[in-house]
């Protein structure tokens, strides 16, 4: 895995070597931006303790790596977040904010857990499990699918909600980063409990308000791993 610290010291090397060339010299006069990018000092972001074994860890927690790639962002960035960001306040209070702003973003906003009774077409009931993580309601709805899958884990949740958020910023769309997961194995249960688990699951949801149209939370659902459009159908419209 590429890590900055290798680049820097790729990089360091070198450029030490040649600095003393005339040539070079009198490039980097005519190129003199490109001093002003490797001088910069804002930069005070730091990779948590915690995450720093994450790239020869061997077997990381998923949101633990959806973490670790968000604090590599925020060091390649904060410089340029301090320089473009649009006030008349000192470096200091640009440099404040920006590390504020960027540890709004690095958690996960909320996450339920729940669980109901299924009355199977058999006569049996058993308890379903299913979890809704809404990672950042810093714009409304909140979009992200459901899936259903036996492997389907709380850790799973929070970091495709997280990535949610960062994909709808990249291309400027205006959502909020979500995501639920059903743990079922959808090949075992017929289109009927299918619909039954999706009905519940949404109404479980729009008790703890994590599902509807009101000024805290608004959910939008779309179809993901196993759960086909039929079944988003059922939350977005009952």
């Amino acid at each position: 895995m590429l890590h900055l610290k290798n680049i820097a010291k790729t990089v360091a090397t070198p450029l030490k070597n040649t600095i003393q060339n005339e040539g070079v010299n009198n490039m980097l006069r005519v190129v003199p931006g490109a001093v002003n990018v490797c001088c910069r000092t804002y930069a005070s972001h730091e990779i948590p303790d915690r995450l720093k074994d994450i790239p020869t860890s061997a077997n990381p927690r998923f949101f633990d790596m959806v973490e670790y790639f968000f604090h590599r962002a925020c060091q390649v960035i904060e410089d340029k977040l301090v320089e473009d960001m649009k006030s008349r306040v000192s470096i200091e209070e640009r440099k404040k904010r920006v590390a504020g702003i960027l540890k709004l973003m690095q958690p996960c906003d909320h996450i339920i857990e729940i669980q109901f009774p299924l009355r199977r077409d058999s006569g049996d009931y058993e308890m379903i499990l299913g979890y809704r993580a809404q990672h950042s309601s810093h714009r409304t709805p909140t979009k992200g699918g459901i899936r259903f899958s036996s492997d389907v884990t709380r850790d799973e949740v929070k970091a495709l909600s997280a990535l949610m958020t960062f994909k709808c910023a990249c291309v400027d769309v205006p959502f909020g980063g979500a995501k639920a997961g059903i743990k079922i194995n959808p090949k075992e249960y017929s289109e009927h409990e299918l619909e039954k688990i999706t009905r519940r699951f949404t109404l479980e949801l729009a008790k703890k308000g994590f599902i509807g149209k009101n000024k805290i939370s608004v959910i939008y659902s779309t179809a993901d791993l196993f759960c086909p459009g039929r079944y988003v159908a059922v939350v977005d419209f009952g």
